[in-house]
């Protein structure tokens, strides 16, 4: 919310706080993803350089800096009841794409609630529609496997929180509970980490190899119960109720 409409919406709140009233609190708050703002990003010239000059630094990169992310919240309604107030509000957010020469080709703002027109989507987590997204899953070729990466989900209501995968010790992606890294590697031994976890796991030419990992339920974000392979059936199960995560 900009400076102005908070210090309107306070005034009002503070005046009527004997009331019960529904206050349209948008009509004062500037929407920074409205179409007429993203229509520069558009333009044949538009790159990283001026998508940070009009929007400044992202929220959160993916696909080594092909998406970039921005959030914003914005108050649209006050509830004025007695001695009481609630604010609700607009989650915004907005992604912009870009080509292997740093050009944009895609920028779309949406509700947090919806994903944007590629499949792309960003609620709680970001992931992709995995029937709508660019993430496609395949067969391997003979020289090489499948690899799915995914979070055991913890017993109600205990949260797993979220992991990040490194494959032969380089970061891959983050996952949460509701999510999954899909990548192909060539056959052979293969390294793969997550949490204060290490397996080294034998990739199958042609075939699919599963890994699970599973969340220590402790205070820690960092330490994890178990990281292992599992069965063909197990995995494809697990896969098949889970969203695409997007790489780092």
């Amino acid at each position: 919310m900009c400076t102005s409409g908070r210090i309107i919406l306070s005034t009002v709140l503070a005046s009527l706080l004997s009331s019960c009233l529904v206050v349209p609190v948008g009509l004062i708050t500037e929407n920074p993803y409205a179409k007429e703002k993203l229509e520069p990003l558009l333009a044949p010239n538009a790159d990283r350089k001026s998508v940070r000059q009009k929007f400044g630094n992202p929220l959160v990169t993916k696909e080594n800096q092909r998406y970039w992310f921005y959030a914003n919240e914005r108050a649209m309604v006050g509830v004025l009841a007695g001695s009481s107030s609630t604010v609700l509000t607009d989650d915004d957010w907005l992604l912009v794409e870009f080509d292997q020469n740093g050009k944009v080709v895609f920028a779309e703002a949406r509700n947090r609630k919806e994903c944007a027109s590629n499949g792309i989507c960003f609620d709680s987590f970001i992931h992709a529609d995995p029937v709508s997204g660019p993430i496609r899953p395949s067969q391997p070729k003979q020289d090489e496997c499948a690899i799915y990466l995914y979070l055991d989900r913890l017993p109600w209501p205990l949260p797993a929180g979220t992991v990040r995968y490194y494959v032969d010790a380089k970061p891959i992606g983050v996952v949460d509970s509701e999510t999954y890294l899909f990548l192909t590697h060539p056959q052979g031994r293969i390294q793969i980490s997550a949490y204060d976890l290490s397996i080294s796991a034998e990739c199958q030419g042609g075939k699919p190899l599963y890994v699970r990992a599973v969340k220590k339920v402790d205070w820690s974000w960092i330490t994890g119960e178990d990281l292992a392979p599992v069965s063909q059936a197990e995995g494809e199960r697990n896969i098949k109720i889970r969203s695409p995560a997007l790489f780092d």
